[in-house]
Protein backbone atom coordinates (compact mmCIF):
# COMPACT_ATOMS: atom_id res chain seq x y z
CA UNK A 1 0.00 0.00 0.00
CA UNK A 2 1.30 3.43 -0.89
CA UNK A 3 2.05 6.29 1.96
CA UNK A 4 -0.76 8.42 0.18
CA UNK A 5 -2.88 5.27 0.23
CA UNK A 6 -2.28 4.58 4.18
CA UNK A 7 -2.58 8.34 5.28
CA UNK A 8 -6.05 8.50 3.04
CA UNK A 9 -7.47 5.75 4.66
CA UNK A 10 -6.35 6.11 8.31
CA UNK A 11 -7.45 10.06 7.83
CA UNK A 12 -10.91 8.51 7.46
CA UNK A 13 -10.82 6.29 10.24
CA UNK A 14 -9.60 9.18 12.33
CA UNK A 15 -13.09 11.11 11.40
CA UNK A 16 -15.38 8.17 12.65
CA UNK A 17 -13.42 7.30 15.28
CA UNK A 18 -12.16 10.70 17.01
CA UNK A 19 -11.54 9.78 20.61
CA UNK A 20 -8.43 6.94 19.19
CA UNK A 21 -6.99 10.01 17.38
CA UNK A 22 -3.57 9.89 19.36
CA UNK A 23 -3.19 5.81 18.83
CA UNK A 24 -4.39 6.32 14.78
CA UNK A 25 -1.35 9.14 14.86
CA UNK A 26 0.78 6.86 16.09
CA UNK A 27 0.08 3.76 13.88
CA UNK A 28 0.25 6.02 10.72
CA UNK A 29 3.74 7.17 11.44
CA UNK A 30 4.64 3.50 12.13
CA UNK A 31 3.11 1.82 9.31
CA UNK A 32 4.78 4.35 6.78
CA UNK A 33 7.97 3.43 8.09
CA UNK A 34 7.55 -0.07 7.75
CA UNK A 35 5.97 0.24 3.89
CA UNK A 36 9.38 2.38 3.57
CA UNK A 37 11.26 -0.06 4.84
CA UNK A 38 10.10 -2.96 2.87
CA UNK A 39 11.59 -1.41 -0.37
CA UNK A 40 15.08 -1.80 1.25
CA UNK A 41 14.07 -5.42 2.85
CA UNK A 42 15.55 -8.54 0.81
CA UNK A 43 14.54 -12.06 1.93
CA UNK A 44 15.14 -15.38 1.23
CA UNK A 45 11.86 -17.43 1.80
CA UNK A 46 11.85 -20.61 3.08
CA UNK A 47 12.02 -23.85 0.89
CA UNK A 48 8.63 -25.67 1.35
CA UNK A 49 9.02 -29.25 -0.33
CA UNK A 50 5.63 -30.21 -1.96
CA UNK A 51 5.61 -33.70 -0.74
CA UNK A 52 5.93 -31.93 3.13
CA UNK A 53 3.58 -29.08 1.92
CA UNK A 54 0.82 -31.32 0.88
CA UNK A 55 1.42 -33.41 4.48
CA UNK A 56 1.17 -30.65 6.46
CA UNK A 57 -2.02 -29.33 5.31
CA UNK A 58 -3.97 -32.50 4.59
CA UNK A 59 -3.27 -33.39 8.38
CA UNK A 60 -3.65 -29.84 9.72
CA UNK A 61 0.09 -28.57 10.47
CA UNK A 62 1.02 -25.19 9.38
CA UNK A 63 3.72 -25.03 7.13
CA UNK A 64 6.72 -23.53 8.69
CA UNK A 65 7.22 -22.63 12.32
CA UNK A 66 8.09 -18.94 13.47
CA UNK A 67 11.85 -19.03 13.41
CA UNK A 68 11.75 -20.49 9.95
CA UNK A 69 10.46 -16.70 8.71
CA UNK A 70 13.82 -15.16 6.82
CA UNK A 71 14.66 -11.66 9.05
CA UNK A 72 16.43 -9.57 6.86
CA UNK A 73 18.55 -8.27 10.19
CA UNK A 74 20.37 -5.14 8.87
CA UNK A 75 16.66 -3.38 7.35
CA UNK A 76 15.22 -4.70 11.38
CA UNK A 77 17.53 -3.11 12.74
CA UNK A 78 16.99 0.16 10.95
CA UNK A 79 13.57 0.52 11.35
CA UNK A 80 14.03 -0.52 15.23
CA UNK A 81 16.18 3.08 14.98
CA UNK A 82 13.85 4.74 13.34
CA UNK A 83 10.78 3.10 15.22
CA UNK A 84 12.23 4.09 18.67
CA UNK A 85 12.54 7.96 16.55
CA UNK A 86 9.10 7.43 16.42
CA UNK A 87 7.30 6.13 19.76
CA UNK A 88 9.55 8.21 22.38
CA UNK A 89 7.11 10.96 21.44
CA UNK A 90 3.82 8.71 21.75
CA UNK A 91 3.63 8.56 25.36
CA UNK A 92 5.67 9.05 28.76
CA UNK A 93 5.85 4.87 29.14
CA UNK A 94 7.53 4.44 25.16
CA UNK A 95 9.89 7.42 26.21
CA UNK A 96 10.80 6.09 29.26
CA UNK A 97 11.82 2.69 28.32
CA UNK A 98 13.08 3.85 25.01
CA UNK A 99 15.76 5.91 27.13
CA UNK A 100 16.55 2.39 28.65
CA UNK A 101 17.32 0.82 25.38
CA UNK A 102 19.70 3.75 23.87
CA UNK A 103 21.43 4.29 27.02
CA UNK A 104 22.48 0.11 26.85
CA UNK A 105 23.04 0.47 23.09
CA UNK A 106 25.35 3.85 23.96
CA UNK A 107 27.51 1.27 25.89
CA UNK A 108 27.17 -1.56 23.25
CA UNK A 109 25.19 -3.90 26.02
CA UNK A 110 22.58 -4.80 23.85
CA UNK A 111 23.32 -6.55 20.53
CA UNK A 112 20.19 -5.56 17.83
CA UNK A 113 20.70 -8.16 15.65
CA UNK A 114 21.02 -10.97 18.24
CA UNK A 115 17.84 -9.88 19.32
CA UNK A 116 16.00 -9.95 15.64
CA UNK A 117 17.36 -13.54 15.53
CA UNK A 118 16.01 -14.38 18.66
CA UNK A 119 12.68 -12.73 17.86
CA UNK A 120 10.63 -15.90 18.42
CA UNK A 121 12.26 -16.83 21.81
CA UNK A 122 9.96 -15.75 24.56
CA UNK A 123 13.11 -16.69 27.62
CA UNK A 124 15.69 -15.13 25.81
CA UNK A 125 13.41 -11.75 24.93
CA UNK A 126 12.19 -11.74 28.45
CA UNK A 127 15.55 -11.85 30.13
CA UNK A 128 16.99 -9.09 27.63
CA UNK A 129 14.09 -7.04 29.04
CA UNK A 130 14.52 -7.58 33.05
CA UNK A 131 18.55 -7.61 32.60
CA UNK A 132 17.65 -3.94 31.29
CA UNK A 133 14.78 -3.02 32.84
CA UNK A 134 12.65 -2.48 29.84
CA UNK A 135 9.02 -3.12 29.48
CA UNK A 136 8.68 -6.34 27.80
CA UNK A 137 4.97 -4.97 25.85
CA UNK A 138 7.55 -2.29 25.19
CA UNK A 139 10.20 -4.45 23.83
CA UNK A 140 8.42 -7.25 21.99
CA UNK A 141 6.09 -4.25 20.36
CA UNK A 142 9.25 -2.93 18.79
CA UNK A 143 10.84 -6.06 17.86
CA UNK A 144 7.97 -7.23 16.42
CA UNK A 145 7.49 -4.13 14.79
CA UNK A 146 10.80 -3.92 13.05
CA UNK A 147 10.83 -7.38 11.79
CA UNK A 148 7.31 -6.82 10.46
CA UNK A 149 8.18 -5.85 6.83
CA UNK A 150 10.20 -9.58 6.17
CA UNK A 151 7.52 -11.59 7.84
CA UNK A 152 5.31 -9.64 5.20
CA UNK A 153 7.76 -10.40 1.79
CA UNK A 154 7.37 -14.36 3.55
CA UNK A 155 4.22 -14.52 3.87
CA UNK A 156 3.37 -12.78 -0.20
CA UNK A 157 5.97 -15.41 -1.62
CA UNK A 158 4.77 -18.21 0.40
CA UNK A 159 0.73 -17.66 -0.30
CA UNK A 160 1.67 -17.65 -3.89
CA UNK A 161 3.56 -20.72 -3.53
CA UNK A 162 1.08 -22.88 -1.56
CA UNK A 163 -2.96 -23.59 -2.04
CA UNK A 164 -4.29 -23.08 1.35
CA UNK A 165 -8.23 -22.65 0.58
CA UNK A 166 -8.87 -25.60 1.77
CA UNK A 167 -7.80 -24.88 5.48
CA UNK A 168 -10.69 -24.48 7.37
CA UNK A 169 -9.19 -24.29 11.04
CA UNK A 170 -8.88 -21.51 13.47
CA UNK A 171 -5.12 -21.42 13.67
CA UNK A 172 -2.73 -20.18 10.86
CA UNK A 173 -2.00 -22.26 8.02
CA UNK A 174 1.28 -20.77 7.48
CA UNK A 175 2.34 -20.34 10.86
CA UNK A 176 0.02 -22.20 13.50
CA UNK A 177 -0.46 -18.57 15.47
CA UNK A 178 -4.02 -17.76 16.62
CA UNK A 179 -6.05 -15.24 14.92
CA UNK A 180 -6.21 -11.39 16.59
CA UNK A 181 -9.54 -10.32 14.32
CA UNK A 182 -12.15 -11.52 12.02
CA UNK A 183 -14.22 -10.29 9.05
CA UNK A 184 -17.50 -11.23 7.70
CA UNK A 185 -17.07 -10.25 3.89
CA UNK A 186 -19.75 -9.00 1.67
CA UNK A 187 -20.89 -12.51 1.38
CA UNK A 188 -21.10 -13.19 4.60
CA UNK A 189 -17.77 -15.44 4.58
CA UNK A 190 -15.91 -15.90 7.13
CA UNK A 191 -12.04 -15.21 7.22
CA UNK A 192 -9.43 -15.19 10.29
CA UNK A 193 -6.21 -12.80 10.19
CA UNK A 194 -3.13 -14.48 11.96
CA UNK A 195 -2.15 -12.51 14.88
CA UNK A 196 1.91 -12.99 13.41
CA UNK A 197 2.08 -13.20 10.09
CA UNK A 198 -1.14 -11.30 9.54
CA UNK A 199 -2.04 -13.41 6.66
CA UNK A 200 -5.78 -13.95 5.92
CA UNK A 201 -7.48 -17.00 5.63
CA UNK A 202 -11.19 -18.87 5.10
CA UNK A 203 -12.67 -20.26 7.75
CA UNK A 204 -16.17 -21.78 9.21
CA UNK A 205 -18.39 -19.13 9.85
CA UNK A 206 -20.07 -21.01 13.17
CA UNK A 207 -16.77 -21.88 14.81
CA UNK A 208 -14.32 -20.62 18.01
CA UNK A 209 -11.37 -20.12 16.60
CA UNK A 210 -9.78 -21.54 19.72
CA UNK A 211 -11.31 -24.05 20.85
CA UNK A 212 -13.14 -25.51 17.47
CA UNK A 213 -16.13 -25.21 19.47
CA UNK A 214 -19.25 -25.52 16.89
CA UNK A 215 -22.21 -25.78 19.51
CA UNK A 216 -24.22 -22.56 18.34
CA UNK A 217 -25.43 -22.58 22.08
CA UNK A 218 -22.20 -22.05 23.32
CA UNK A 219 -21.14 -19.46 20.55
CA UNK A 220 -23.01 -15.50 20.84
CA UNK A 221 -21.91 -12.20 20.35
CA UNK A 222 -22.43 -8.44 21.13
CA UNK A 223 -22.62 -5.40 19.45
CA UNK A 224 -21.00 -2.23 20.07
CA UNK A 225 -23.72 0.01 20.90
CA UNK A 226 -23.67 2.62 18.10
CA UNK A 227 -21.88 0.89 15.18
CA UNK A 228 -23.32 -2.62 14.25
CA UNK A 229 -20.49 -3.65 11.96
CA UNK A 230 -18.33 -4.66 14.86
CA UNK A 231 -19.03 -7.10 17.45
CA UNK A 232 -17.68 -9.67 20.10
CA UNK A 233 -17.67 -13.16 19.24
CA UNK A 234 -17.86 -15.36 22.80
CA UNK A 235 -17.51 -18.69 23.22
CA UNK A 236 -18.86 -20.33 26.73
CA UNK A 237 -16.94 -23.20 26.05
CA UNK A 238 -13.55 -21.77 26.90
CA UNK A 239 -14.65 -17.98 27.67
CA UNK A 240 -12.35 -16.40 24.89
CA UNK A 241 -13.28 -13.95 22.17
CA UNK A 242 -12.92 -12.54 19.33
CA UNK A 243 -13.28 -9.32 17.86
CA UNK A 244 -15.24 -9.20 14.32
CA UNK A 245 -15.67 -6.69 11.77
CA UNK A 246 -18.94 -6.75 9.40
CA UNK A 247 -18.23 -5.51 6.19
CA UNK A 248 -21.64 -5.87 5.14
CA UNK A 249 -22.66 -3.16 7.44
CA UNK A 250 -19.85 -0.32 6.43
CA UNK A 251 -19.51 1.99 3.65
CA UNK A 252 -15.57 2.61 4.13
CA UNK A 253 -12.98 0.37 3.30
CA UNK A 254 -11.94 -2.08 6.30
CA UNK A 255 -8.35 -2.44 7.30
CA UNK A 256 -8.13 -4.99 9.76
CA UNK A 257 -5.38 -3.79 11.99
CA UNK A 258 -7.26 -0.29 12.71
CA UNK A 259 -9.80 -2.07 13.29
CA UNK A 260 -8.65 -3.79 16.21
CA UNK A 261 -7.52 -0.74 17.58
CA UNK A 262 -10.58 1.42 16.90
CA UNK A 263 -12.57 -1.18 18.81
CA UNK A 264 -10.17 -1.41 22.15
CA UNK A 265 -13.41 -0.59 23.92
CA UNK A 266 -15.10 -3.75 23.08
CA UNK A 267 -12.31 -5.59 24.58
CA UNK A 268 -12.49 -3.93 28.37
CA UNK A 269 -16.16 -4.99 28.32
CA UNK A 270 -15.59 -8.19 26.76
CA UNK A 271 -13.20 -8.84 29.74
CA UNK A 272 -15.26 -7.37 32.13
CA UNK A 273 -17.93 -10.29 30.81
CA UNK A 274 -15.54 -13.09 31.91
CA UNK A 275 -13.84 -13.60 28.88
CA UNK A 276 -10.19 -13.56 27.77
CA UNK A 277 -8.61 -12.47 24.01
CA UNK A 278 -6.01 -15.69 23.72
CA UNK A 279 -3.54 -12.90 21.80
CA UNK A 280 -2.78 -9.69 23.32
CA UNK A 281 -2.86 -6.66 21.22
CA UNK A 282 0.59 -5.02 21.37
CA UNK A 283 -1.42 -1.73 20.34
CA UNK A 284 -2.42 -1.14 24.17
CA UNK A 285 0.42 0.20 25.18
Amino acid sequence: MKYTDIEQQINEYKKLFPSYDKILNFFKEITIEQNKSIEDTRIVPPDIKKSLRDIHLKEGFPLIDKQDFFIDINSSIDLFDSLCNISRNANEKLKINIQYIEDALSINALNLAEIMRNFHNEPYIEKIAGEFDIDLIVLKFLIYESIKPSIILNVEIISKENDMKNWHKGYCPICGSMPDISKLDKNGKRFFKCSFCNFIWQSDRLKCPFCENTDNKKLHYFYAEDREAYRVDLCDNCKQYIKTVDLRKINYDSFLPVDDIVTIHLDIIAQEKGYKRPVTSLWGL
